[in-house]
């Protein structure tokens, strides 16, 4: 048997070109080999080859697995991460909304001291234009009044 006709014999049984000429490279065709040589030649190609593509297969499997744990570790972060900013946004608008509140408050109470300051200005105004008798009277007044 030529080696071309191995080959073919080879394809037809499934095999790559590359495969069956790699499997037959230790054989000499001078000697033209019958297929029982043929196929002893290539069960030991087989054989290696198998192991060596398994072994491959293998790691391959092992990198497919690894970066498949990366990649879930990392979007579990990513979950908790997104989770956590979501926390914050929310506490943030909170806060937001109670500084608002504060702010409003606030006026509100610088209000009330500028109506008192504007009383008592109005109060001390009309109490130094008495006489010293009814000062004394009005400022009685004046504290009854401002102790409720």
């Amino acid at each position: 048997m030529k080696r071309l006709e191995a080959i073919k014999l080879l394809e037809n049984e499934g095999w790559t070109k590359a495969d069956a000429s790699r499997a037959l490279e230790g054989l000499d065709f001078n000697q033209a080999p019958d297929e029982l040589a043929i196929r002893r030649a290539i069960s030991l190609f087989a054989g290696s080859e198998l192991y060596k593509r398994q072994r491959l297969q293998a790691a391959q499997k092992g990198m497919v697995t690894k970066k498949t744990r990366t990649i879930e570790e990392k979007d579990k972060e990513n979950r908790v991460l997104i989770a956590e900013k979501s926390k914050l946004l929310e506490a943030n608008n909170r806060l937001i909304d109670v500084n608002d509140q504060l702010k409003k408050d606030n006026k509100a109470l610088k209000n009330l001291v500028d109506q008192i300051r504007l009383k008592i200005t109005s109060d001390v105004k009309m109490l130094l234009r008495y006489e010293d008798s009814e000062i004394r009277r009005a400022l009685m007044k004046w504290f009854k009044d401002t102790q409720g």
